[in-house]
């Protein structure tokens, strides 16, 4: 009897014991869902498929034989990539097409989310890329489809480990006006456009000086590298449904080089050229593209058949390059008004094929990489379709330079869009001051990335220590936090103006550009020429050779934009050239930054060798004088965004040599100037519950002592910390209390011209 007790309390303490196991167990599958075997890839048609030979896999930075997963072989940090070489006998004639053959994987993560991910094949091997956004034990199964059937590998696995990666860029989660990183730290845009011939020497230099986001095409100007780079992805060479390969290397290497700087790059896919093909004055490389060989360049947007293939391009770019942090944005346009298909009126049709782009992303791309892309810089220029359908309103601003006008701009893009606003294209000047205004009113005024220039040609030492310190006050604020862009209330000021006005810099080659549309603004190779300062002027060379008509176009940016009150424009003009017939100049302004060109009767002819003034009537011009019969009305004197001199030939000799132009002396000229109000400073800032900041600027002498007000602040006593936005370094300090919710701030003693300042409580 006691044997038999004894029997039962020991079975039943082991039953006790097996149930708490399979209590445990079952716990255990619910906290970590990874140890279960099911991943979802199934095998439909049993053995039938390609033969699957082997899948061995690497670390990213391996340079060594790949070799099997298995638990002790492959550890990697998170985000850092993994890659699979798959192995296999397969049916197929185009490698890259996955409908002949599709080879993908599915990676279960340690939390239990599956990653569904594509392969490609690289010229020469299948490969399978993914970054892991979790440590610990990870597992996946690869597959792949033939016409015969399918193949599934045996499952295998790595581990990741917590890694310094913050991971991909995306639209914060917390603040939707704003970026972070995979990890929820902050993000904001630091950077430059460096769309070809990038090398590691100047990423480096990027990357020293605090720059985080580079932008690169995938076009046709790209002869660095690993010998290729200079033709689209899908080249007419490669052939339609086929990739260049030399490109798909250049792009491997370019993101290693970035991953290596932590820097990110804004890829544009379609530049606007390679969409191009008859539309004047712009460049175009349609006939360099593969779908050229499909139909017409202003048949891309809505083609059937060119579709099926750009939907293959896409999953080959996000496949083979989506998986890297270093891929900061997909731009799937810029400047689609330079495309074909847009300037024959088949707007409608672009802008629907945007948003079927936008949408293939967002649901293809398992890393969530956001989207943007443009319409040209122009002051008419705006995209309203796009700034609502893609993740990043992104504006160009080539029209003003002055850092009200990008205020402007992006306080109205501010007000209409909830999502980040960005100027993903401005300058090509080498203007330090108009470089460092540029980047400092965009950040007082909500942007979530400083502008990007363009383009790296025209950054100089100056420009570098400018985005260093800027990226080192950037890093001072958390863009998760929820704030408004305010405009500080200054005090006006009456100045009386002079007969005669310089306009300023006006004998500075920095703030002069030569665009790259005008014919006669290249050399015989296809380089610019660059403006340069001599003797108080400004020189530059002009290649009237195109055996017709033929004309050049040279603009200065950034300098009084205020014309109010003044008569007359002029400007002298230079010229050196032997042709059938003289050189012509004639004038263009840009009020409210929008194109306004002088007809024949606003035309000075330049005569060899000889100076001749060019006049321009700011009030009352002669009808015929502007083109389209223009008038330029006193209300947009006191907005003119820039200005410039073209200067053309109806006739040329294809055999002709490039012509000297030199500018000198450009005033504004008045009978009885008047006294006109301005504000004493201008100053933005945004505005949050916990931390503010902004910045103050004034073109009317030194910023020291100036006073702004905040309104709405409240009524807490706040610290207020002042830095030169030159140097980096703090200005001065300050408590302030509010009186009825107006916070006046006083700058600090200095002779800068600008200040900028954070607030706390």
């Amino acid at each position: 009897m006691f044997k038999s007790k004894r029997a039962l309390i020991i079975g039943a303490s082991i039953l006790i014991m097996i149930l708490a196991v399979i209590v445990a167990w079952q716990f255990a599958e619910r906290s970590n869902p990874v140890q279960s075997p099911l991943i979802d890839l199934p095998d439909p048609d049993g053995d039938a498929g390609p033969e699957l030979l082997s899948v061995h896999a690497k670390a990213g930075r391996d340079e060594a034989e790949p070799d099997q997963a298995t638990a002790q072989s492959i550890t990697i940090p998170t985000y850092d990539k993994l890659e699979l070489a798959l192995d296999f006998k397969a049916v197929y004639e185009n490698p890259y097409d996955p409908e002949q053959i599709d080879v993908r994987a599915v990676f279960l993560a340690p939390s239990g989310k599956q990653w569904r991910v594509n392969g490609f094949y690289n010229g020469a091997a299948w490969r399978l890329r993914f970054a892991p956004n979790e440590s610990g034990k990870w597992r996946y199964k690869a597959a792949v489809t033939d016409k015969t059937g399918s193949t599934v590998s045996e499952e295998a696995l790595f581990f990741a480990e917590q890694g310094d990666n913050k991971g991909w860029i995306r639209v914060s989660d917390n603040n939707k006006r704003f970026f972070e990183y995979d990890d929820g730290s902050s993000f904001y845009g630091v950077g430059v456009a460096y769309p070809w011939g990038i090398t590691e020497d100047n990423l480096t230099k990027i990357a020293d000086n605090g720059g985080n986001l580079v932008t690169y095409w995938n076009g046709n100007y790209d002869n660095a590298g690993m010998g290729g780079g200079k033709e689209q992805l899908e080249s007419f060479p490669s052939g339609i449904g086929s990739y260049d390969m030399l490109k798909g290397f250049r792009m491997d290497e370019l993101v290693d080089w970035f991953e290596a700087r932590n820097l990110h790059m804004n890829f544009v896919i379609w530049p606007h050229d390679s969409l191009a093909d008859k539309i004047e004055n712009w460049p175009a490389t349609w006939r360099r593209g593969a779908y050229s060989a499909l139909g017409a360049a202003e048949d891309f947007y809505s083609n059937a058949e060119m579709w099926k293939y750009q939907e293959k391009l896409y999953r080959y770019i996000i496949a083979r390059w989506g998986y890297s942090s270093s891929i900061g944005i997909w731009n799937l346009i810029t400047e689609i008004n330079g495309t074909d298909g847009w300037a024959f009126g088949r707007e409608d049709e672009a802008n629907a094929w945007v948003k079927k782009v936008h949408d293939y992303f967002k649901a293809n791309d398992p890393y969530g990489h956001p989207t943007m892309g443009s319409m040209a810089g122009g002051g008419e220029d705006f995209w309203d379709h796009g700034y609502k359908t893609l993740d990043i309103a992104d504006r160009e601003n080539y029209y003003d330079l002055n850092f009200g006008a990008y205020a402007e701009d992006i306080q109205t893009r501010w007000k209409q869009y909830e999502k980040p606003v960005m100027t993903g294209e401005t300058g090509n000047v080498t203007d330090a001051e108009i470089h460092h205004n540029s980047m400092w009113s965009s950040l007082a005024n909500g942007a979530a990335s400083g502008p990007i220039w363009w383009a790296l040609e025209s950054y100089n030492d100056e420009m570098y220590k400018q985005m260093n310190v800027f990226a080192s006050f950037v890093r001072k604020i958390d863009f998760a936090e929820l704030r408004q862009p305010i405009t500080m209330q200054t005090p006006k000021v009456v100045k009386q103006l002079e007969h005669e006005a310089l306009l300023e810099d006006g004998a500075d080659a920095a703030d002069w550009a030569m665009p790259d549309w005008p014919e006669a603004n290249k050399d015989s190779t296809g380089a610019l020429f660059k403006p340069e300062g001599v003797d108080g002027s400004i020189r530059t060379s002009m290649l009237f050779a195109a055996g017709s008509f033929s004309q050049g176009f040279l603009q200065q940016a950034g300098g009084r934009s205020d014309w109010q009150g003044y008569d007359e424009l002029l400007v002298d003009v230079y010229a050196e050239y032997k042709g059938p017939e003289p050189l012509k100049a004639r004038p263009v302004l840009m009020p409210d930054g929008n194109w306004t060109e002088g007809d024949t009767a606003s035309d000075a002819v330049l005569r060899n060798g000889e100076w001749t003034t060019l006049r321009v009537p700011l009030k009352d011009a002669p009808a015929g004088y502007w083109r389209e019969g223009k008038q330029i009305t006193a209300e947009q004197l006191d907005k003119i965004a820039g200005w410039g001199v073209k200067v053309y030939a109806n006739s040329t000799d294809k055999a002709a040599e490039a012509a000297v132009i030199k500018l000198s002396n450009p005033r504004l000229s008045a009978v009885e100037p008047p006294t006109v109000e301005m504000n004493d400073s201008e100053g933005w800032a945004m505005v949050g519950e916990k931390t503010s900041y902004g910045w103050l600027v004034s073109e009317n002498g030194a910023i020291g002592g100036k006073t702004a007000d905040m309104a709405g602040f409240g009524e807490s006593e706040a610290a207020v910390t002042w830095f030169d936005p030159w140097t980096g370094e703090e200005a001065g300090t300050a408590v302030v209390k509010p009186v009825d919710g107006v916070l006046k701030l006083t700058a600090p003693a200095s002779e800068r011209a600008d200040m900028a300042f954070i607030i706390a409580p």
